[in-house]
């Protein structure tokens, strides 16, 4: 039996002259979007170095200013806080050879503050097709000293610095001085007492020491140890305090172990008076100064402490805001500020 031969269907021929000229059309499409396809590839891989050598710079400069700004804090000269701010820059960047060359360049906008700075022309790895051989990276960093807004356990004692006279230590103080003062008891500080410090004359304009409790404790004992080894809790500015009445004469040996075992440095705070007195406290903490204790004398009732105040750098986050404190930048720590 002969087979008839059929043919196929005029639709399914004119779909396949359709299908055989798509082909076509997409050859030549994909030929033309493949450079475009290469180009955004390239891009995304040179666009994602630019950005992790950016934040690595950025770190490198951070960690910089930080370390130059902890030299100054701590009484350093700008020299050393040059180096140590390079170094510290330097060392952030060890390892990542396409930053090898990146230079820290350090100033000082102001007497307490340290910038780092890093301007790095950075090397791209597909852009030069298209005739972009680099880019510049920059990123800069500035690291001030600021003024603590509280200080932590056993970082001071609780004798406590005050100035008779009307404008109170506000302008009195400053980093650098020597003071032999006198200590008195806090009876000075009792309502209606003005003037009366146990027997004791004090003089207008007279800056003293007086002994100090944050939990109304009278303790002798207690007040010894915290001579000796710190107060045992943190400290904030306002916080309301009492002027230990009477002498207290048993700091006398807190003190002596103290310096007998070479803690020579400590953190004093500065008082003003509260007023209306509450709830037995009548003083409040107006700021902090670092001091180095050379030597206390005993005198009969009263003491005489021989010290300088100097500029010391604790770790923080809290720092004071701009009315609080009195401005003298003796307990300082070290903030970011761009």
């Amino acid at each position: 039996m002969t087979r008839r031969k059929t043919s196929k269907p005029a639709f399914l021929k004119r779909l396949c002259r359709l299908l055989a000229a798509t082909r076509g059309q997409a050859i030549v499409i994909a030929a033309i979007a493949l450079p475009a396809l290469a180009g955004s590839a390239a891009l995304a891989v040179d666009v994602g170095h630019m950005y992790v050598a950016k934040s690595a710079i950025q770190n490198a400069v951070d960690a910089g200013s930080r370390a130059g700004a902890a030299i100054l804090a701590a009484g350093g000269s700008q020299a050393d806080a040059s180096a140590e701010a390079t170094s510290f820059a330097s060392q952030n960047l060890t390892g990542i050879t396409y930053l090898s060359s990146a230079t820290p360049v350090i100033t000082f906008p102001t007497a307490t503050s340290v910038n780092v700075a890093i301007d790095h022309s950075l090397s791209l790895y597909f852009a030069p097709v298209i005739g972009i051989n680099s880019t510049s990276i920059e990123a800069g960093a500035t690291a001030s000293i600021a003024s603590v807004s509280a200080v932590g356990a056993n970082e001071l004692v609780p004798l406590a610095i005050y100035c008779n006279n009307e404008g109170g230590c506000s302008g009195v103080l400053s980093v650098g001085q020597n003071y032999a003062l006198r200590r008195y008891c806090g009876n000075f500080f009792a309502d209606g007492a003005d003037g009366n410090s146990c027997g004791s004359t004090i003089e207008d304009g007279e800056v003293f020491l007086v002994g100090i409790t944050f939990d109304n404790s009278n303790s002798n004992n207690a007040f010894r140890t915290a001579v000796r080894e710190g107060y045992s809790d943190g400290v904030e500015l306002g916080q309301e305090a009492r002027a230990l009445p009477g002498n207290r004469n048993g700091w006398r040996s807190g003190m002596t172990d103290r310096l007998t075992a070479g803690n020579n440095e400590t953190i004093i705070p500065i008082i003003t008076r509260l007023e209306p007195v509450s709830n037995d406290y009548n003083i409040q903490i107006a700021d902090f100064v670092k001091v180095d204790i050379s030597s206390f004398v005993e005198d009969g009732s009263t003491d005489t402490t021989t010290l300088q105040i100097i500029r010391g750098a604790v770790s923080t986050t809290d720092f004071a805001d701009s009315d609080q404190g009195l401005g003298i930048e003796s307990v300082v720590g070290v903030r970011l500020s761009n």
